[in-house]
């Protein structure tokens, strides 16, 4: 029963992708401000995915290309199937500042064929600061997120608009320096509590605390995570090799028990990514 839900949640997360976010509309803008390389920028990276817990002759997998721009910004993510089909298609655009302004999401959906999604960001002609975000798909709008910021730029709430221009959601920004967090609170149109979220504040340091037990190592990659709530200990424990610029070429993932004293034991390999880095 449990490989056949952990092919089924592969299946979901291959079909699905991008284009079912629970995430905050802000993340597009949050997520974009610091590099994914630890040393030189890169230009290409390949990532082959591959679950290795299921008992059959063939190793489900999917591979991920992405293209970066000279200033290490991915500009293109490209995921195909084990048959070599592309499944989606991701763009990015950025202005002379670094800035997203345009992202493009092409993908297949079962059931609904290819599917459209743009996000575009607008930015305040004298400050610079981000102040409308808006989602469109088949180039219908169905969001529009107005932004309001503080006096030194930060985001302190995002407005979310519905299609027939009907607020639907707000986003309060609350920022922690001594945690390194911006922490994204989602409440409806009522403002009723939804979730949070978390972000670094800086991103080249390390992660933000988390409802999840966490462990690092010296490259700031997290090697155990305990699951919250759970009374037998379970979690997962990751396994990394490094180049020589400290950025990861293969990780491994294993479902793992914790002990209370923080031992793990009983791992077993789940999934695997290897990387190929062009710098």
């Amino acid at each position: 029963m449990r490989k056949l839900a952990l092919l089924i949640l592969f299946c979901i997360l291959s079909e699905l992708g991008l284009y079912l976010q629970a995430q905050p509309l802000v993340e597009i803008y949050l997520n974009s401000r610091g590099s994914e390389s630890r040393g030189p920028a890169f230009k290409s990276v390949e990532e082959l995915h591959e679950v290795l817990v299921l008992d059959q002759a063939k190793t489900p997998s999917f591979r991920v290309v992405k293209q970066f721009n000279a200033q290490g910004k991915v500009v293109s993510e490209i995921k195909y199937n084990s048959a070599g089909g592309v499944q989606n298609e991701v763009r990015w655009e950025y202005n002379i500042n670094g800035y997203p302004i345009r992202k493009t999401t092409h993908q297949f959906i079962n059931y609904k064929g290819w599917v459209n999604e743009e996000i575009t960001l607008k930015y305040n002609d004298t400050t610079g600061y981000l102040n409308e975000i808006n989602k469109s798909v088949e180039s219908k709008i169905i969001n529009t997120a107005l932004v309001s910021c503080d006096s030194t730029g930060r985001i302190v709430e995002v407005r979310v608009f519905n299609e027939k221009g009907e607020l639907s959601g707000i986003d309060r920004l609350i920022y922690v320096p001594a945690n390194n967090l911006i922490r994204v609170l989602s409440y409806k149109a009522n403002d009723q509590f939804v979730m949070a979220t978390a972000y670094p504040l800086d991103p080249d340091k390390p992660e933000p605390k988390s409802t999840l037990k966490r462990e690092f190592n010296s490259h700031g990659d997290v090697i155990l995570e305990l699951l919250p709530g759970s009374k037998i200990g379970q979690g997962y424990y990751y396994e990394y090799s490094y180049d020589t610029f400290g950025n990861w070429t293969e990780k491994l993932t294993y479902q793992c028990t914790v002990t209370p004293n923080g031992n793990v034991k009983d791992k077993k390999l789940e999934h695997r990514i290897t990387r190929k880095i062009v710098y």
